[in-house]
């Protein structure tokens, strides 16, 4: 996996080698934020909002807002985003 982050190179996916396309291949781009982001909550606000709206399955949604609802309890928040 390619993280925009190089300090977050060292979080890998050790199925992308083993399970024939069910991992994260090692070239491919993925994007990592955290609850602290101020972004973040927004972000999976609508990211929920346009996986509804194409029909994702219900339990996508439900697990992106829960995800969401937890992100709103984190206590730490950063002024902006670091990259």
């Amino acid at each position: 996996m390619i993280h925009a982050r190089k300090d977050y190179q060292r979080i890998q996916d050790p199925l992308a080698a083993s399970d024939k396309g069910k991992g994260i291949p090692k070239d491919e781009p993925v994007f990592l934020t955290r609850a602290q982001d101020p972004l973040f909550i927004t972000m999976l606000t609508i990211y929920a909002a346009l996986a509804k709206a194409i029909g994702c399955d219900a339990r996508l949604v439900q697990t992106v807002i829960a995800h969401r609802e937890l992100a709103e309890l984190w206590p730490v928040r950063k002024a902006k985003p670091d990259l």
